[in-house]
C-alpha cells in the first residue's frame, strides 16, 4: 500500500514537473517568435529607407539628364535584379508627368541605388536624354511616387 503511494505522489510530481518544462518551452518559443519578426520588421524598415533614397537618386539623375518641359511628377518603378545572383545588373522604369509616351524604360541601376547609364523612351517623348549634367536642376517642386508597373491599367 505505502508502494502505490509513493508512485502516485512520483507520477503526479512527474506530471507537474513535465507541464512546466512544457510551459517553459512554450515562452521560449514564444519569445523567440516575436524577436524574429522585431528584427524582419527592422530589416524591412532599413531596406525601406534604402530604397528611397535609390528613388530620390534617380529621380535627381533624371532631372538632371533629361531635358523637355517642366517636370512636375516622376513615378519611379521598383529596381529590378536581372540575371543569376544580380550578374545582369540592376535597372528601374520612370514616368514622367504620368504620360504614357515620357515612359523612360532600362535605367540602369548599380548596387549603391545611382543611376549608370540611359534607359530606353519612346521616339515621341517630351523629353531627350542629355549626356551632359544639368547641374542647375533639382528636386524643388518634384512629386516623386512609386510607381508599381505590375499593378498600373493606364498603360496597358
Amino acid at each position: 500500500m505505502q508502494r502505490k503511494y509513493k508512485l502516485v505522489v512520483i507520477v503526479i510530481l512527474s506530471l507537474f514537473l513535465i507541464g512546466g518544462a512544457s510551459m517553459v518551452l512554450i515562452k521560449e518559443v514564444e519569445h523567440l517568435r516575436i524577436e524574429r519578426q522585431k528584427c524582419q520588421k527592422a530589416e524591412s524598415i532599413k531596406e525601406s529607407k534604402k530604397e528611397v533614397k535609390a528613388r530620390q537618386k534617380i529621380a535627381l539623375w533624371v532631372v538632371q539628364h533629361y531635358e523637355g518641359p517642366e517636370i512636375k511628377i516622376i513615378e519611379i518603378g521598383k529596381i529590378k535584379t536581372h540575371g543569376i545572383l544580380g550578374s545582369g545588373g540592376s535597372s528601374v522604369s520612370v514616368v514622367i508627368n504620368s504620360k504614357k509616351k515620357n515612359m523612360i524604360e532600362g535605367i540602369g541601376v548599380d548596387e549603391q541605388g545611382d543611376p549608370i547609364s540611359a534607359g530606353f523612351s519612346f521616339t515621341d517623348s517630351d523629353y531627350k536624354y542629355v549626356e551632359e549634367k544639368l547641374s542647375n536642376k533639382n528636386l524643388d517642386g518634384i512629386n516623386i511616387l512609386y510607381w508599381e508597373e505590375e499593378n498600373d491599367t493606364r498603360f496597358k
